[in-house]
């Protein structure tokens, strides 16, 4: 129950954070092709698929969970990225933070197998 609540705080802020006219991230930073704020669209998303499979691992088979997370977690990053088009005015959709989301997700899920597995097999 702890996690259930956690993810949904962690919608939350998720969501102020990216529907708030206020905050404009500066794209401008970037490391040769990545700018910053699609990492951290990636990490966003990444904890967030994370956080879903721990807060409902119980519910299915791990493969469906893992499809239903992906699925789910990047339905939300593209519906929050087309959020900023439509509920504000000084933010707008961008396709390359879209992208960011879903693979963030999956790099999530991915991250989050390697070490379960990982962990498996030495112990």
């Amino acid at each position: 129950m702890f996690f259930k609540w956690l993810l949904l705080i962690y919608l939350i802020i998720l969501g102020f954070l990216s529907l708030n006219p206020w905050l404009l991230p500066d794209s401008k930073l970037a490391m040769g092709f990545i700018a910053w704020d699609l990492l951290d669209h990636a990490a966003a998303y990444g904890l967030l698929s994370v956080l879903m499979t721990i807060a409902f691992r119980q519910q299915c088979r791990p493969l469906m969970m893992t499809s239903i997370v992906i699925l789910t977690s990047s339905l939300i990053g593209v519906l929050f990225e087309y959020g900023q088009y439509w509920f504000t005015s000084t933010r707008q959709f961008s396709f390359y933070d879209a992208v960011a989301n879903v693979l963030g997700a999956v790099l999530g899920m991915a991250v989050l197998w390697f070490f379960l597995l990982y962990r498996k097999r030495w112990t």
